[in-house]
């Protein structure tokens, strides 16, 4: 018995169910510019478990392929602001909350008698709390006020004495050494401002606030710079930095300077030292960006913003710090650039010279290690061909 195989509705069997040539209504027949592909879940799946959705329109497929996982993504920026919140409290509490002086220096002009007597009654009151200078007259006291050998100088002629003081050190400087004096000479002593406060400056604060906002551009703009451009040439690297510091530096004297007669400095002095400043923060936080990888981010938070201005003297002197945190005030660029606006501002140009000096000496040794980094990455491609 012969039977008839009854024909096929499609020629070709395997093309059983076909695509439909016309789109469905609801959806046009091929995205335009303006509307971005979005990437099926099952398509994402092939990227990761938990691959993000594009749930934000205009999110490139590739970006939402490199999403991290869904527990991941709600873990570490919990952990990673958790860890620098936590330094950041910890170590501004551990210097701020209850300062004492370790070793600060203070100047004496009276008789040897009388100058014995005001260390001793200094020492049994703080032990270690201050290292003494001792001057042959009131005028050499003076100038060592002047020029920031010493933030203070007790000077007792006959029965009266009188704290010489650089009020540019700020008001919580100038009350703790008044306090102690008073405490040794047992009655109140009078001060002297030897080196008062700019008029636009009357907390004495202007500076510290400067470096802080400086040092977090300078992380801000390297931060961008390679979330924008992570294998960017170092030649072009280097240009970017170099409009960015003259810009910040500008922007600084116009506004503390110019603007606000907060910071006493000459105009250019001002711009050249916020701008290395800004050079010096941006290419250490690209060093630590490269170093660390992920890690760079709140590596260089920690280091650069948090460490870098606590020990920066802008609010206290380092004398005033935790022996442990005292040693990064002598080699971090805003102590560095602290003490030279302060000098430069205050005190007959004293610390200028050492501060462009470390400034200068951060940002070539960062752009050294940035060079390094770079020649051994392309010998190693070279290998790798």
């Amino acid at each position: 018995m012969h039977h008839t195989t009854p024909p096929s509705p499609h020629p070709y069997p395997e093309a059983a169910e076909p695509t439909p040539s016309v789109p469905p209504p609801d959806r046009p027949a091929s995205p335009s510019v303006d509307e971005p592909t979005v990437p099926h879940p099952q398509a994402a799946e092939g990227h990761g478990r938990h691959a993000l959705l594009d749930t934000e329109p205009g999110i490139a497929a590739p970006v939402l392929a490199a999403g991290a996982g869904l527990l991941k993504a709600m873990l570490v920026p919990v952990v990673t602001a958790l860890a620098i919140g936590t330094a950041f409290v910890a170590v501004y509490l551990a210097a701020f909350h209850a300062p004492t002086a370790h070793h600060q220096p203070l100047g004496i002009a009276a008789s040897d008698q009388q100058a014995a007597r005001a260390e001793l009654a200094l020492n049994d009151s703080a032990p270690d709390a201050y290292t003494f200078h001792r001057y042959p007259s009131a005028a050499a006291a003076r100038d060592a006020v002047a020029h920031d050998r010493v933030p203070a100088a007790l000077v007792t002629e006959g029965n009266s004495t009188v704290l010489l003081a650089a009020g540019a050190q700020g008001p919580s400087t100038v009350g703790s050494l008044q306090a102690a004096a008073t405490a040794a000479a047992g009655h109140p002593v009078a001060v002297q401002d030897v080196v008062p406060l700019a008029s636009g400056d009357s907390r004495g604060l202007s500076v510290f606030y400067a470096a802080f906002g400086v040092v977090l551009a300078g992380f801000l703009f390297s931060v961008a710079s390679y979330q924008i451009a992570p294998r960017l040439p170092l030649a072009a690297r280097v240009a970017s930095t170099v409009v960015f510091a003259t810009a910040s530096g500008t922007m600084v004297a116009l506004i503390g300077h110019q603007a606000l007669h907060a910071l006493p400095a000459a105009f250019i002095t001002v711009a050249l030292i916020a701008g290395l400043l800004a050079m010096a923060t941006a290419t250490a936080a690209g060093v630590l960006l490269r170093l660390f990888g992920p890690l760079g981010m709140p590596v260089a938070s920690v280091v650069l913003l948090i460490l870098g201005n606590a020990t920066s003297g802008g609010i206290l002197p380092p004398s005033f710090l935790p022996p442990w945190l005292a040693p990064l005030a002598q080699i971090m660029p805003p102590a560095a650039a602290v003490r030279a606006l302060r000098g430069a501002g205050y005190y007959h140009s004293a610390h200028l010279t050492g501060g462009l000096v470390l400034l200068a000496a951060w940002i070539l040794g960062c752009l050294a290690v940035q060079y390094v980094l770079d020649l051994r990455a392309a010998r190693k491609a070279a290998a790798a061909v």
